[in-house]
């Protein structure tokens, strides 16, 4: 009866389709009630596995998303899905190199996971890669190798959105269709990073190699129809609502207007590209403490230090994980125990990818 029930609450699990939650980067969890102030104390490991590895290899493991009822996560001989009742092996994705194949970032788009990543042995001119795996069976159904590196992804409404540069190669946004990789629109001499905010991306103007060189514009991520222009350079870090939640070449912490842009606070010397928000406040880690500041006014509300380096927040359950113990989202009060490594919270599930492991933690 319990097994029933557990696999029952991971197929109708909320699912965690992109490395932030949702393609706005907010590593929020809304749905998520069955661990919280009350039962995280009284969570077990429910079922490990070891994930492969290898010597030569140039990808490693990263957080897992949650789908369908499965757990998909990078290793080091490229992607493996498993039963998230059980942790048994449901398929698993080769690289044909290892060691040529750097970790990939992972985001679902209908029946797809979409794999984006590149090359590790080119220094001068490295190339990227976007492989969509089927869902089900963890069969190819298109693979494109790219002239430029990828260094960030997002997938939204169907178009993968691609940003990257390399020496040999001028900075470029690209918008894909998802269905086939087909290009759908680019924009030489900006950058992205992997937030939209329904439908919406942010691009800042570069000097085609990396560094800031110009104002910011917002584009619409099906034809890359330009929605408004900025002279600040930003880069955005999560978004929810209508808002984004940007950094500035000045080490601030901006809120600003999705729709026009328009400034609704700056928290000076706050800028961090850990961040989360979960539409109230906004969480952010440095060195070894997390902060909460108010999503209104940017005030902070609290800051907890961690004892240890603060990782990727991560909001589900009126509770933060930020690699150390956990806390509540409130106040900052330690509400559980500590959890390292990569993780995420769905279903009524902590699963945790940390020193080779996939594991999964539930109330007892």
């Amino acid at each position: 009866m319990l097994t029933s029930w557990i696999l029952a609450l991971s197929l109708a699990a909320t699912p965690w389709n992109h490395p932030g939650y949702d393609a706005a980067d907010s590593y929020y969890n809304p749905s998520e009630s069955v661990i919280n102030e009350g039962s995280v104390r009284n969570l077990a490991a429910k079922w490990s596995v070891p994930l492969r590895d290898i010597e030569e290899s140039c990808s490693g493991f990263s957080a897992p998303l949650l789908t369908g009822g499965r757990v998909i996560v990078t290793d080091k001989r490229g992607i493996s899905s498993y039963d998230s009742a059980n942790g048994r092996p449901a398929w698993r994705f080769d690289w044909d190199f290892p060691d040529d194949n750097g970790t990939p970032v992972l985001a679902v788009n209908d029946q797809s996971l979409i794999a984006a990543n590149g090359d590790c042995n080119s220094m001068s001119d490295p190339d990227g890669q976007l492989t969509a795996i089927d869902l089900a069976t963890g069969k190819t159904r298109w693979r494109l190798e790219t002239d430029t590196p990828i260094h960030s992804v997002v997938v939204d409404q169907g178009v993968i959105v691609t940003s990257g540069w390399s020496q040999s190669d001028e900075e470029v946004v690209i918008g894909r269709r998802a269905a086939d990789g087909k290009e759908l629109w680019r924009k030489p001499g900006w950058s992205s990073t992997g937030v939209s905010l329904n439908g919406t991306i942010l691009m800042r103007k570069t000097d085609g190699y990396g560094q800031p060189d110009g104002g910011t514009s917002a584009i619409g991520v099906t034809r890359g129809d330009l929605r408004w222009s900025r002279l600040e350079n930003w880069a955005a870090q999560a978004a929810s609502g209508n808002r984004f939640y940007v950094t500035d070449r000045r080490r601030n912490l901006l809120a600003i207007d999705g729709t026009d842009g328009a400034v609704a606070w700056t928290s000076a010397g706050k800028a961090s590209t850990l961040v989360a928000t979960d539409g109230r406040r906004v969480y952010r880690s440095a060195k070894r403490q997390v902060e909460a500041l108010d999503s209104r006014n940017g005030r902070v509300l609290w800051a907890t230090p961690l004892g240890v380096e603060a990782g990727q927040p991560v909001r589900a359950g009126g509770l933060v994980y930020a690699g150390g113990p956990v806390l509540k989202a409130s106040r900052g009060t330690v509400a559980g125990p500590v959890f390292k490594g990569h993780l995420i919270v769905a279903g009524g599930a902590v699963y945790q990818v940390d020193g080779g492991k996939l594991t999964a933690y539930r109330p007892h």
